[in-house]
């Protein structure tokens, strides 16, 4: 399977740097379609801050009807990964009421893309020809990511001050750039993970001066959230995160809190946390 091969790939380069983009050449139109029963997708490549990147867009499904705007979440790639490896994961953290934009860049550590990404989101809320046109609650913006891309995640809210929170899932950053954080930041790891190790994760959560929570999902390996099977626990904790975050959700926020739903949720195990 697809899958298989890119993760043994992705094992092996897994910690490799980058300052590069994966530029795409592909000019392409807007092309709304159907994914899955919980969110539209629109696709969409335009220029951003010098670069030409391939964005997928999901969003929820009464967005095209409603008055609302949308807090929005960008999301970054594992190495050697793309959107589509995240569309169980994405697609339910778009349910829960977001904007979520993906892209194609398979090394993104540096955070340059997941950054471009919140620029262009918020271009496209300015676009009278975009169906974001409006919709974009520019002032709620939170980035996630798994492995390479928790790091670009950690690195993306640095780059970009409109950047509220971070969900960074088995980032591989290192803990100097995790002591740059000045936004609250989900630290998490897994039980299984033999190539981010949770020690790994757990130094970066011990550098960072923000707000911050650690957690390691048990009986999961690196490859969970691309896992159908396992990728529901992470959107479930993502969306709480963002709600907390990115929507002043009081009763969200306590989730996370010491002797909150997750230091007692028995999937996951070594909770901690600090400066809340």
């Amino acid at each position: 399977m697809k899958r298989k091969i890119v993760s043994i790939m992705t094992a092996a380069l897994i910690l490799t740097p980058t300052l590069t983009a994966n530029l795409s050449t592909v000019n392409a139109a807007y092309q709304p379609y159907s994914v899955t029963s919980v969110s539209d997708t629109v696709k969409l490549a335009k220029y951003d801050d010098g670069l030409l990147i391939d964005h997928v867009v999901y969003f929820p499904k009464d967005m095209t009807t409603s008055n609302k705007k949308y807090p929005v979440v960008v999301w970054g790639n594992g190495t050697f990964g793309s959107w589509d490896y995240y569309e169980e994961l994405l697609s339910q953290i778009a349910a829960g009421g977001y904007i979520v934009v993906g892209d194609i860049d398979s090394f993104c550590g540096s955070g340059l893309t997941e950054s471009a990404s919140v620029n262009f989101i918020i271009n496209e809320s300015k676009d009278r020809n975009s169906i974001f046109y409006n919709k974009v609650d520019v002032e709620h913006i939170g980035a996630g990511g798994h492995s390479q891309g928790g790091m670009s995640a950690v690195n993306a809210s640095r780059l970009n001050s409109k950047i509220d929170c971070v969900f960074d899932v088995q980032g591989c950053q290192l803990k100097y750039e995790a002591s740059k954080l000045k936004v609250p930041t989900f630290f998490i790891t897994a039980t299984e993970d033999v190539i981010v190790p949770s020690s790994w994760v757990k130094s970066s959560y011990d550098g960072c001066k923000a707000p911050a929570v650690y957690a390691s999902v048990k009986d999961v390996t690196h490859f969970g959230p691309v896992d159908g099977n396992c990728a529901s626990i992470f959107a479930e904790y993502a969306v709480k995160w963002f709600d907390a975050f990115l929507k002043n959700d009081q009763t969200a926020k306590s989730v996370f809190l010491n002797g909150g739903a997750l230091s007692k949720d028995s999937r996951w195990v070594d909770y901690a946390s600090k400066n809340f």
